[in-house]
């Protein structure tokens, strides 16, 4: 199974500079600079359709270099601006994958995961500049991955939350013989950056140090190898 962590692309918040974090605000059809909420830009559909296009030119490849056949599958936060992505991607795999049907297979909807949503930034929720209130959040994340400052969500409890996505998926133990499962998380800046670390061992508060996934790209991430082990024992066992 291969997980592929795709975050959102330029969104109208981005636009603003505003940090749109609850569910309430994040999922709404109406505010924002358009009266539709906090979908995606024009900018960010366009470099959705860019970057999707080269997610599914990646699976074809690997398919093809493997023998193996790929089954596709869509997980999205139920943000605007990430249902938009999600959107997106299945549209332009739609169109790559139809003269691979043989191989590929895109299973039908999005599946629309809770766990996946934007990290909670408390009392900064809806105020700009979002990159100073980010900064102030992430400074404290580096002293300590539990705290609530702000009244933001810790870094544990998003922690908790996505990777427990992950294990859900793992759990579900359902590849063939010749077959890979390919699970795109359509998810936001923090929640990711947050999930990667989480999978290559690290400790929360070092969250920062990795190479931040910019909107509308993507990364094939795994666990680290002593979590893989961890996880192959786990799995064996159920």
């Amino acid at each position: 199974m291969k997980f592929v962590l795709f975050r959102h692309g330029h969104s109208l918040a981005n636009q603003e500079s505003r940090i749109v974090s609850s569910l309430e605000n994040g999922t709404r059809a109406d505010g924002g600079p358009e009266g539709t909420g906090f979908g995606l830009s024009s900018k960010g559909r366009l470099e959705v359709v860019e970057t999707a296009k080269t997610l599914a030119d990646h699976i074809i490849t690997t398919s093809t270099q493997t023998q193996n056949r790929a089954r596709v599958r869509i997980l999205t936060s139920p943000f605007q601006r990430t249902l938009n992505t999600a959107s997106i991607i299945k549209s332009q795999f739609r169109t790559f994958f139809s003269p691979f049907q043989d191989t590929i297979t895109l299973e039908l909807g999005l599946t629309i995961t809770q766990d996946l949503r934007e990290r909670f930034f408390g009392e900064f929720e809806m105020r700009t500049p979002s990159d100073d209130l980010y900064n102030q959040v992430w400074a404290a994340d580096a002293q300590n991955p539990f705290h609530e400052l702000f009244g933001v969500e810790s870094v544990v409890d998003v922690t908790r939350r996505v990777t427990d996505v992950i294990r859900s998926q793992e759990e579900r133990q359902e590849e063939q013989e010749g077959e890979e499962v390919w699970v795109v998380l359509v998810s936001h800046g923090d929640s990711l950056q947050i999930l990667q670390t989480a999978m290559r061992g690290w400790s929360g508060d070092r969250h920062r140090q990795l190479e931040h996934l910019e909107t509308a790209n993507w990364r094939v991430v795994e666990w680290c190898p002593d979590l893989q082990a961890a996880h192959r024992s786990r799995s064996s066992r159920s």
